[in-house]
């Protein structure tokens, strides 16, 4: 049976190096296991699974957050954000790229998508970056970190996953990773200051003084990118609506100030609909199959399986949480975001209770690890999303990424070794 388990999954990472679409992949793996283990006799839960699968309130809260994210980045929120960022860091040297960084984690607390925040600043910052001395590629790699920042802090579509899939409140989640969130951004600027004045990007600086008015004026001018985090978690923690219905606000928020301020027309929003439809006629297939498989795997009791294999390794736990980050890292590089935590969550988690780690501290970790393998070379999903948009190659990406994997490394680290950042915030 094991085998078949074994064979079935290896199966699955062929058909994605092949450029099987992720769903297929998943869905002929999952039915090769049932071949091999001799349990056909489940193929007719693979429709009942993946309706239940997708059968859920909370799963309302991804194409809704998906399409805030294209309504705020409509209506010049985006660029707002942008300027507000400038102002608070862009009059030092290699203030223009800590710039991106900081708009990426102001975009990514209203988007939650990675290649959402990717995709936008790549269009917005790189070229500007590019006049003023920094190397197209490592604008694209500036980009692709920052953009990663999308799943780690809240509200993010992927904390919405890996709560339900893990049944954690999803309200817990956004809250114990505030302080992570801050942190990764403000270690990614630290590096990327010193790696910049090193390298001598930037060399002629900026004729911007920083200034307390301008930005006040900014901080206004982006006070609707401001408002988006506050009604979503405001409303979450205050107990007003749930995680669904604050991004259904969210959305007639942003719909009404769009109109009412003429940067949204009724053209405008046919196109974000239907761009929002296409990325969620993406991810929901997926969510439909990999909750089979997810089925699959526990009706083989598969995390038994794998919590007994690791601790037949070892049982030191320090071993243990290097075994756990070096699995997360790989399917990081390899497969999205969506299958990670349909898949690898529940396999996981047993392993991390064993081991003594609050659920809560586990799903951040988690979810930065995977951030990592995103940026991680050569099949970082990001690195592909950025690579697409600006025309450099992955290896020129890869070549300039290695401060901002030192970046996610140190956050990462002081991520699993002091759960009190993430988990103090919830009274534990």
């Amino acid at each position: 049976m094991e085998w078949g388990i074994l064979i079935g999954v290896l199966f699955i990472f062929f058909l994605f190096f092949i450029g099987a679409p992720v769903f297929v992949s998943i869905g002929f793996g999952s039915m090769l296991i049932l071949i091999l283990t001799d349990s056909t006799h489940l193929f007719p839960n693979l429709g009942q699974c993946s309706f239940e699968g997708l059968n859920a309130f909370t799963f309302l809260a991804i194409p809704l957050y998906i399409l805030t994210g294209d309504i705020i980045s409509r209506t010049g929120v985006t660029d707002a954000l942008l300027d507000l960022a400038s102002s608070l860091v862009g009059s030092v040297r290699g203030g223009l790229s800590a710039t991106v960084i900081l708009a990426c984690g102001f975009f990514a607390a209203i988007s939650g998508s990675v290649a959402s925040d990717a995709a936008v600043f790549s269009k917005i910052t790189i070229p500007e970056l590019e006049k003023r001395g920094y190397p197209r590629a490592y604008g694209a790699a500036l980009v692709a970190a920052g953009g990663a920042t999308a799943v780690l802090i809240p509200p993010s579509v992927g904390y919405i996953l890996i709560g339900y899939v893990l049944n954690i409140s999803i309200a817990d989640l956004f809250l114990a990773t505030i302080f992570p969130g801050i942190l990764v951004i403000i270690v990614m600027i630290i590096v990327n200051f010193i790696y910049v004045n090193m390298r001598g990007f930037e060399a002629e600086g900026s004729d911007r003084q920083f200034s307390f008015k301008e930005v006040s004026r900014n901080l206004w001018r982006a006070k609707m990118g401001m408002v988006f985090p506050l009604i979503i978690l405001g409303g979450i923690y205050s107990g007003v609506f749930t995680p669904s219905e604050a991004g259904a606000v969210a959305v007639a928020v942003g719909t009404i100030h769009g109109l009412l301020t003429k940067k949204l027309s009724i053209k405008d929003y046919v196109e974000i609909l239907r761009s929002s439809a296409m990325i969620c006629g993406v991810i929901m297939p997926i969510l439909a199959i990999a909750y089979f498989l997810g089925q699959t795997m526990t009706y083989f009791e598969t995390q038994k399986l794998l919590l007994t294999t690791l601790l037949s390794i070892t049982e030191n736990r320090f071993l243990l949480i290097v075994l756990i980050f070096f699995i997360v890292l790989i399917f990081g590089m390899f497969i999205d975001l969506v299958p990670n935590i349909l898949i690898l969550g529940p396999l996981l988690l047993p392993v991390a209770l064993e081991i003594g780690m609050d659920p809560n501290h586990f799903c951040i970790w988690f979810m930065f690890t995977l951030a990592f393998g995103f940026i991680t070379p050569p099949y970082g999903f990001n690195l592909f999303v950025v690579s697409s948009i600006t025309g450099s190659s992955i290896l020129e990406i890869s070549r300039r990424i290695t401060p901002f994997l030192i970046a996610f490394l140190i956050t990462n680290i002081i991520i699993v070794i002091w759960p009190g950042l993430s988990i103090w915030i919830l009274g534990k």
